[in-house]
């Protein structure tokens, strides 16, 4: 059954653009030329000018001449001159072509009609699911949203011309003048130093074995970005809301973090301290947990970022978003990307959360790699930034409880190292050495 039976109005098109731009490109315009990259096959609405593109496209990824006789040997070739319209139809679409100033016009116009049937196709769809589709509202909306989003960065990519190497360097020096320019820090100043500083769209990765804490110096990380006015949004499948803040509210508070798993031992004098702890918690940073996917992660950020700013994603775990993927490798490649365009698209760092995998025979825990993130090699790929974190006394359960190591294994923009930290047990923090007898980062082997 054809999907778009229900559609009532013909899909908005225009055959005459159509049939211009292919003029101008069986002419060689000199405009064309830069056009044919610009233009996809589903552009083209009028059957004879998909098959005619696709020949047009073929021929233009192979290197060769897209003129007209080039196009009838393709079209030939494939023996598809006849679903093409006949070689009558295909050389009189030269005969009458826009000036080459006006084809740019032309090609965004023939985008902005593809755009359009694409959002009667999203409306219908969306229409016949809230009939009939067993998801959720919630669901719903969420494919929705994540449809029309997608078209709309269809058409921001066809408007984007790039930036200028002038128009870049100006707006760094402003950024330095302004201020403006995010930076999140972790509040373990060797790292800081190290790193710099999280930046508009990095993608970071926290990775460590299980239980060392990697949650725990990413909500380090989020309250530091919120004393420093930085808006958060910290998602997580793995704990429940009240299960995150009860973390932080007892270390603010300075409440031992055992009595918040029995409440009856918490005294007036520290409920009173948790209250006090709890009113200054800021309003714009957001915890978002429960079953997470992408495409709610991306319309809680994209409204955040409208509403109040957004300065930071946190997603914590990857394996626990549920992403697109025939396996487990493809789905977390795809999260990965997925998290980084969010970085990029929203101006602020985001920060994934990482397990390990186990360490094979021969390998030294000391000396970590990035052969050693768990699942698709689109982790190291992807990210500007990994930050492995170990604890001997957690893998060990022997030694000094307060011993860290944090390595920055990947820092595409500075060095790489590991340096001595400390955690601090009461706090569930990550802290800097003293400075005093500090060696230099040791090299690490990427």
């Amino acid at each position: 059954m054809n999907p778009e039976a229900g559609i009532e109005r013909p899909l908005p098109s225009s055959h005459e653009t159509e049939r211009a731009i292919l003029g101008a490109i069986l002419v060689e315009s000199v405009a064309a030329k830069t056009v044919i990259s610009r233009l996809a096959v589903d552009d083209f609405d009028h059957a004879a000018h998909r098959v005619i593109f696709r020949a047009v496209h073929t021929l233009s990824e192979a290197g060769k001449p897209t003129d007209l006789l080039a196009v009838f040997d393709e079209l030939q070739r494939t023996e598809k001159t006849e679903v093409a319209g006949g070689i009558g139809y295909v050389a009189q679409l030269g005969d009458s072509i826009p000036r080459g100033q006006n084809l740019d016009y032309h090609a965004h116009t023939l985008k902005s009609l593809t755009a359009r049937r694409s959002l009667v196709r999203a409306a219908f769809g969306l229409y016949e699911d809230a009939f009939s589709a067993p998801d959720s509202a919630e669901q719903l909306l969420d494919s929705g949203i994540e449809k029309l989003s997608e078209i709309a960065r269809g058409l921001e990519a066809d408007r984007d011309c790039g930036t200028t190497y002038r128009e870049a360097a100006s707006a760094l020096l402003g950024e330095f003048d302004s201020g403006e320019g995010v930076r999140i820090f972790t509040d373990v100043d060797e790292l800081d130093r190290l790193t710099g500083g999280f930046r508009a769209g990095e993608l970071v990765i926290f990775t460590a074995e299980t239980g060392v804490g990697k949650t725990l110096l990413a909500q380090q990380t989020r309250r530091r970005s919120c004393r420093d006015g930085r808006h958060t949004l910290f998602c997580s499948g793995e704990m429940r809301a009240q299960h995150l803040i009860s973390r932080e509210l007892a270390t603010e508070a300075e409440v031992e973090h055992w009595k918040i798993r029995r409440p009856e031992r918490i005294s007036q004098p520290e409920r009173s301290a948790l209250i006090n702890a709890a009113s200054r918690e800021r309003e714009q940073c957001r915890i978002l947990d429960g079953e997470l996917t992408m495409a709610r992660i991306r319309r809680v950020a994209r409204q955040m970022k409208a509403r109040t700013g957004l300065d930071l994603v946190i997603v914590d775990y990857d394996e626990l978003v549920d992403g697109p993927g025939k396996d487990e490798f493809e789905q977390q490649r795809n999260i990965v990307r997925a998290a980084k365009s969010l970085a990029m698209e929203l101006k602020c760092p985001a920060i994934v959360i990482s397990q390990l995998r186990k360490s094979l025979q021969g390998e030294d825990r000391k000396r970590p790699t990035l052969q050693r993130l768990y699942g698709s090699g689109a982790k190291a790929k992807h990210s500007s930034i990994v930050i492995y974190v170990d604890r001997p006394f957690v893998q060990e359960l022997c030694g000094d409880e307060t011993e860290a190591r944090i390595v920055v294994a990947k820092n595409r923009d500075g060095k790489v190292g590991a340096i001595d930290a400390r955690f601090n047990v009461r706090t569930l923090r990550f802290e800097s050495m003293p400075r005093v007898q500090r060696e230099q980062p040791t090299s690490v082997t990427q």
